[in-house]
């Protein structure tokens, strides 16, 4: 399922996997767990929907860092 996620925070990546400002993620959700969403995010976007830098990867995404999902595909 392709989503787009909102963020109720931005992430923080100090090891450079993300980048740090990112509070909109844009991807596919392989696998829901009780931990979160296992989504491989292949868009970065800002505060003000600005397209941010940074390279895909798959993120384990917490419940409760997730705001709410918009379903695109």
């Amino acid at each position: 399922m392709r989503v787009r996620i909102f963020l109720r925070q931005p992430l923080f990546a100090p090891s450079g996997h993300a980048p740090r400002s990112a509070v909109v993620l844009e991807g596919a959700v392989s696998e829901e767990t009780g931990l979160g969403w296992k989504v491989a995010v292949d868009a970065w976007f800002g505060e003000n929907g600005q397209v941010l830098e940074g390279e895909p990867c798959t993120l384990l995404l917490p419940s409760a860092k997730i705001d709410h999902a918009l379903v695109i595909g």
